[in-house]
């Protein structure tokens, strides 16, 4: 699974190489510490051209009764994108890239959970892909008060799941599943809708990014969601033997 990331890059260069249109992307702050229900940048299809906007981490389906629900959606496995209720139609229409410089996975020995931070070796930014809805809130006059002339106006949430798949032979030592990261020569692919019956996102979604990995051990501070700043990247040491394997840092 995917729990936490980062997105504390410059993403002018990616933004460029997705076509998003530069004028209409706001200006975001180094996140260090990406948690779930909070929000983060997510590039989607607006009008047929890739947009930026701001979405909540967790997907809340259309037809969710209340927002708890994207608690529990905060991934989407690959295997059941097309039978699970909350992820059919965002799959089919509602495609999503997720920009990242790296995610964070933990693993536990006797009673130890300890947390390793996962990157391109290159240092290079990347895209996990996401499936995004919209979730509208009507207006309830039990929840107002009753000194209003007229309900307060809906809420309108729009929420991203980032997809995962199993894990590739770097990443498998550290955890079963991982986040499937699209190719940059396929990232119109994953994002086109202008074409309903077409299946290129299929493509898109079978041949993820394949580059070296660099995953090394941090501080749990990136265990509390209040923290989100540069300490969270620092490597720390650990015990190779009592986690068994040498295959984190730059080797």
């Amino acid at each position: 699974m995917c729990g936490r990331y980062t997105a504390a890059k410059d993403f002018g260069e990616l933004l460029r190489l997705i076509g998003v249109v530069m004028a209409r992307v706001p200006f975001f702050a180094p996140r260090y510490n990406i948690a779930p229900t909070q929000t983060a940048p997510v590039i989607c299809q607006e009008n047929h051209q890739p947009a930026v906007r701001l979405m909540r981490w967790g997907l809340i389906p259309s037809w969710a009764k209340d927002v708890s629900v994207g608690n529990a959606l905060i991934n989407a496995r690959s295997e059941s994108l097309g039978s699970r209720a909350a992820f059919r139609e965002p799959f089919k229409q509602r495609r999503c890239l997720i920009p990242a410089d790296s995610f964070y996975e933990w693993q536990e020995r006797a009673g130890k959970r300890q947390p390793f931070r996962v990157m391109l070796k290159s240092g290079a930014p990347f895209c996990f892909a996401g499936l995004w809805d919209r979730w509208i809130r009507p207006p309830s006059r039990a929840n107002y008060d009753s000194d209003l002339a007229e309900a307060p106006p809906s809420e309108t949430i729009e929420s991203f799941t980032i997809i995962t798949q199993p894990a590739n032979a770097a990443m498998a030592p550290l955890h079963e599943r991982m986040p499937v990261l699209i190719a940059p020569e396929h990232f119109a692919w994953w994002l086109n809708d202008t074409n309903p019956s077409s299946e290129a996102h299929l493509m898109a979604l079978g041949h993820p990014l394949n580059e070296p990995l660099k995953i090394y051990p941090v501080s749990d501070s990136v265990n509390s969601p209040k923290v989100d700043d540069p300490r969270c990247l620092v490597p720390v040491r650990i015990d190779r033997d009592f986690f068994e394997r040498q295959w984190w840092g730059d080797s």
